[in-house]
């Protein structure tokens, strides 16, 4: 009888598990079909865009539930729609609004494709194209990309697009203006800075070193313009050598 018992309150005992398990599920599937629909829908963050403009783009509308909405999905709609939209936050404000933040995108770089320049922002979308380099972006020259508005730039060479992202950051932080950065042979990678320098880095060797040299060589060149050879800097070889250019 003890043995039966047991046995009898071992067996509730898993179906009360198992209703629960179901009952669970249950209303967890509610939750994102039936249960907190969307009423309301607050935007914040962009001087570009109106926010009509973000919530037509965002493709929410009442007959969502605020547990089924997809962050990555809302966040690529905007973006395809309303290119200068940098970045997207969701958050669900119980029972029924959601609020999206976002961010304005800032003109950064461009690649040329044909005759066309496609402008792309620091956090590497492309935002529009136009037929001119704009005055306040830096040209990218590598050996290959795809360019999409509303969509990251695809690298043909992901080694290439590292070493952009590297270089631009150094030469960010030593303060240095880019005017372009030339990836297209990685042995011989070159950039022209301030408006007046054209520098040969050479391999991607002892790169943060050579920026740094770069930052002093500039300093101590004032005025004049020309060229600045580092091609050849080694931490037991470290100098670099400008040749000016006569006007």
């Amino acid at each position: 009888k003890m043995r039966q018992r047991k046995a009898r309150r071992r067996r509730l005992k898993i179906c009360f598990v198992f209703f629960l398990i179901i009952a669970l599920i249950t209303l967890a599937v509610m939750c994102f079909t039936v249960f907190f629909p969307i009423k309301r829908i607050n935007v914040s963050g962009s001087e570009i865009y109106t926010k009509s403009e973000i919530v037509k783009a965002s493709k929410l509308t009442t007959d969502d539930k605020l547990f089924a909405i997809s962050q990555k999905k809302v966040e690529q709609n905007i973006r395809e729609s309303l290119p200068y939209i940098d970045s997207v936050k969701l958050k669900r404000n119980l029972p029924d609004a959601v609020v999206i933040s976002v961010e304005d995108a800032k003109e950064y770089s461009c690649f040329k494709i044909g005759e066309e320049y496609f402008v792309v922002s620091e956090n590497g979308y492309v935002l529009c194209s136009k037929s001119e380099c704009p005055q306040n972006v830096f040209e990218v020259i590598t050996s290959g990309v795809n360019c999409e508005i509303g969509k990251a730039v695809e690298y043909s060479n992901e080694s290439q697009a590292e070493l952009v992202e590297n270089l631009s950051k150094l030469l960010g932080n030593k303060e240095i203006k880019i005017n372009s950065i030339d990836v297209s042979n990685v042995i011989n990678i070159t950039v022209k800075v301030e408006d007046k320098f054209t520098v040969n880095l050479g391999t991607n060797e002892y790169l943060e070193q050579k920026i740094a040299h770069l930052s002093g060589m500039i300093d101590s060149i004032g005025e004049r313009v020309g060229d600045i050879n580092l091609s050849m800097w080694t931490p037991e070889n470290s100098q670099g050598s400008f040749v000016e250019k006569q006007s």
